[in-house]
């Protein structure tokens, strides 16, 4: 059974929304642990943001009724200078007919009702006892000109952050520029807690001895660091071995234990002899749904649900596993527990032809190169179409999609591009301005990831825990890719 893209990400939305309760939508945090999180309910302000009426410029406060005669006779105004308000000074009283020099953010004398910025009076500094104002500064002068007044960003017990605003700098700068402390407590989205099941005989972890045919596990950091990016609230590791029996029994253990809220797996679920999760979950499962969406890398896909917890089943080859997490499964987090943001497609044009594929789209590596004269980004592609090319993805900054059935795209079409974390930064500069040079880089070969046999429970301090696995001695077996003929990795 196939499916699109499209139904495929809806069908994954749906999946995670049974899980999610409205009781488990928020956790309150210090503002100091909240960068990064999403609000659950509305920040109200206490107090007005600013908090008094404030100049927006250097330069000079005045009664726009003092400018009359110069807007109706044509003939500059000078106006005596009485006073300088610097910032964080105590408001003053305004004398008509005259002019007070005003910092930027200074309390706007009480009187005044505009402000001149200094470099269009004459003369254009604050050391003089009078200013000039010609004709056309009056005309062009209306009462609240460069006047920022009080709660013009926020009134007090307005909406100043709704529900859903990411905590990044600009909010949290919010937050200090209305009086929160880092311990004052706001309300966060809770991401979802996710067991990753990663593993395969050939699969090993990293910093032991690399044997003949074996390959270091690199769909488990994948997923973990993926997942964090993403909003989970905890993240828990299971590594597995080819026995479906024992799949599900570690399966059923470890869901029992943890008590997760989503399940993800890597490999195991395409149509070799050892797809130990899809023999596991189409036997003991309910609602399992095998399949293959028409996209590469990334076909073979997999949903479930094992004891009330939904399961999401991704191919084990590295960039297909993370190709599914950024186009499939990040949209199904955002709508189902909204602590990441929805993909955020864009539109770049090709630096290079690219032939479609007959009947999956593409999702290629790709690297913003510059823009053009009319600021649209340019796209190299980085790498080459399989799934096994896991250090050319790291060296991408977006994933390009290529549509697929139609006619060859030439060097300037525009494709849709999605930004992702990853990317190489322009090199260094010395201290005489030159840039560094940059050692060559080449793509690497990874593995596939399906499944085993889990025994212990690893705390670490860094909100992620590791289920280790049992060393078995199985000989390992021949991964496909998606390079071989009617491969769908």
């Amino acid at each position: 059974m196939s499916r699109s893209i499209a139904s495929h990400r809806r069908a994954l939305a749906v999946l995670l929304c049974r899980r999610r309760g409205p009781a488990d939508d928020a956790v309150a945090l210090p503002l100091a642990r909240a960068a990064g999180r999403v609000l659950a309910a509305d920040l109200v302000a206490p107090l007005d943001l600013p908090p008094h009426t404030n100049s927006q410029m250097d330069g000079f406060a005045v009664r726009v009724a003092d400018l009359a005669r110069a807007r109706e006779t044509g003939e500059a105004v000078t106006l005596p200078v009485r006073g300088t308000r610097a910032a964080g000074a105590v408001p003053a009283h305004h004398a008509p007919g005259t002019a007070t020099a005003v910092m930027t953010g200074a309390v706007i004398p009480d009187g005044a009702d505009a402000v001149l910025a200094v470099e269009r009076v004459s003369p254009s500094r604050f050391d003089t006892p009078s200013i000039t104002v010609d004709a056309e500064l009056a005309r062009t002068t209306p009462e609240g000109t460069f006047v920022r007044p009080v709660g013009s960003d926020v009134a007090r017990g307005a909406v100043a952050l709704p529900a859903g605003t990411l905590l990044g700098a600009a909010a949290l700068g919010a937050c200090a520029a209305l009086g929160l402390t880092d311990t004052a407590t706001v309300r966060v989205r809770r991401g979802p807690r996710v067991l990753v099941v990663t593993g395969g005989d050939e699969v090993i972890p990293a910093g032991t001895e690399l044997r003949p045919g074996a390959l270091y596990d690199a769909n488990g950091p994948l997923l973990a660091a993926w997942l964090r990016e993403a909003g989970a609230e905890h993240v828990i590791r299971m590594a597995v071995r080819d026995d479906p029996a024992a799949f599900v029994a570690a399966l059923a253990a470890a869901v029992d234990a943890e008590r997760p809220d989503l399940v993800i797996t890597s490999g195991g679920i395409s149509a070799g002899a050892f797809e130990v999760v899809r023999q596991g979950l189409e036997a003991h499962a309910d609602d399992s749904w095998f399949g293959h969406v028409a996209m590469q890398p990334g076909g073979p896909q997999g949903t479930a649900v094992f004891h009330g917890v939904p399961v999401v089943c991704v191919p084990g080859n590295p960039v297909s596993t993370w190709v599914s997490c950024e186009v499939l499964v990040r949209p199904a987090l955002a709508a189902a527990w909204g602590a990441c943001a929805p993909p955020r497609w864009g539109t770049a044009v090709l630096d290079e032809p690219v032939v479609p594929l007959e009947a999956r789209t593409q999702l290629r590596r790709g690297s913003i190169t510059g823009y053009d004269d009319a600021g649209v980004p340019q796209v190299a592609l980085v790498g080459g179409a399989s799934s096994h090319l896991l250090t050319a993805a790291a060296r991408a900054d977006v994933l390009v999609q290529i549509p697929h059935g139609g006619p060859r795209l030439p060097s300037g079409a525009t494709v849709a591009v999605l930004p992702v974390v990853g990317g190489v930064l322009p090199p260094l500069h010395r201290s005489d301005g030159a840039p560094t040079q940059r050692p060559p880089t080449a793509g690497t070969a990874t593995d596939r990831a399906p499944s085993g046999d889990p025994v212990a429970v690893v705390p670490s301090t860094n909100g992620t825990r590791t289920l280790g696995t049992t060393a078995l001695d199985a000989p390992p077996h021949n991964a496909p890719t998606d390079d071989a003929p009617g491969a769908t990795a």
